[in-house]
């Protein structure tokens, strides 16, 4: 896990990027068409959809990973390092119904593609079980649907499913969009480009497109910005409005902890820790292309990140990419799947594997008391 200094600056700009993705429309100025987009998408009541996540590069210094699961880490970077990750699938919102199909590329000497098939609706998640050949499972579990139910789980958590009304929303979204774009300066991020020049698909049906770029000179007065002036006039809105509060289950306790703690890196250290940030994160490189089609909808982003790490006299960096394009907006959307049938419960599932993790353990042991 990255050192705090650094994870914090990049939540911070992935934060921004989130807010900038959410949606643009063709208005006149790039701030202008981000302002409109949650309007505009508040229209998409359907769409099909497709995406890509592709890691090129993922070296971090041992310093920069937590010692205490320095094991689990290095092990889910060697999977990023050597996985691609895509996915398809559709949307609808009344009824509320999803399908997604995930599929993971494992590169190596003995490449891997492992597809998951995910379906949602507004009560219950099933995920398929897949086949793996480097880690088989009982005929039994394979190939069936794991089935989450959702009100079961809010039950035994003791926390209410969150039921966040789609205008509430899209109105939180409009407020903090706004807060966001009254304290950054709009030409210091935002740019509006042609799709052709940008290297955007030509079967994406962009009329226009709209540049997010931040580099490592700008990160460090974002954060700033966003400590000192963004993050306090959000928890202030969402302090002032009972129906935010109330749909995403936030306490006025906590949002006065976040408050305080804001304030208190204003007054404190947050110098020094923007130094240290300067120090460990050598390069940044980001860049998210918004394309927008003929009928003002945001149907294209692309997301590039290119960052150098140095800690404790070694260096690391990151490079990645995201892409996802969005297609039939509004139209009848067709799922292959539906609710699925063949399934297994969780306890169902713990049951099966329990005993297979108990022959493991076994192993286990016998081969501890063989190197003894």
């Amino acid at each position: 896990m990255v050192k705090s200094k650094v994870c914090l600056s990049l939540m911070a700009l992935l934060l921004m990027t989130a807010v900038v993705l959410s949606g643009c429309t063709s208005s006149k100025t790039p701030k202008e068409a981000l302002e409109a987009s949650f309007a505009k998408s508040s229209d998409i009541k359907s769409y099909s959809f497709k995406g890509t996540l592709k890691v090129n590069e993922l070296n971090l210094p041992d310093q920069a990973v937590d010692e205490e699961n320095s094991f689990g880490t290095s092990m889910g970077i060697k999977l990023l390092k050597n996985a691609d990750l895509s996915w398809t699938g559709v949307y609808q919102a009344e009824p509320m119904m999803s399908e997604v199909n995930l599929s993971l590329m494992l590169k190596g000497d003995m490449p891997i593609t492992i597809n998951i098939p995910v379906v949602m609706n507004d009560k219950k998640i099933w995920v398929k079980i897949p086949s793996i050949p480097i880690f088989p499972l009982p005929d039994t579990i394979t190939n069936k649907f794991l089935e989450l139910d959702l009100e079961q789980l809010a039950k035994e958590s003791g926390q209410p499913i969150p039921k966040v009304d789609q205008n509430t929303t899209k109105k939180l979204g409009n407020d903090v969009l706004g807060i966001v774009f009254n304290n950054v300066e709009e030409k210091d991020y935002l740019s509006s480009i042609k799709p052709k020049e940008a290297g955007l698909p030509e079967d994406a049906g962009l009329d226009q497109a709209i540049q997010l770029h931040v580099t490592k000179e700008q990160l460090e007065p974002f954060i700033k910005t966003a400590v000192e002036k963004i993050a306090p006039e959000i928890i202030d809105l969402l302090s002032k409005n009972q129906a935010y509060k109330d749909a995403f289950q936030l306490k006025q306790e906590d949002l006065d902890k976040y408050k305080k703690e804001l304030s208190e890196a204003q007054s404190g250290d947050l110098s020094k820790k923007l130094e240290e940030m300067k120090k460990t994160l050598k390069a940044l490189d980001l860049k998210a292309n918004i394309g927008i089609d003929g009928d003002d909808y945001p149907v294209y982003t692309d997301f590039a990140l290119k960052a150098g790490i140095e800690q404790g006299g070694k260096s690391g960096n990151i490079d990645l990419k995201a892409v996802s394009q969005m297609s039939d907006i509004n139209k009848e959307v067709k799922f292959t799947i539906g609710v699925p049938k063949d399934i297994i419960t969780m306890e169902q599932l713990q049951e099966q594997l329990g005993g297979l993790f108990g022959n493991l353990g076994g192993i286990g042991q016998e081969l501890e008391g063989a190197a003894n």
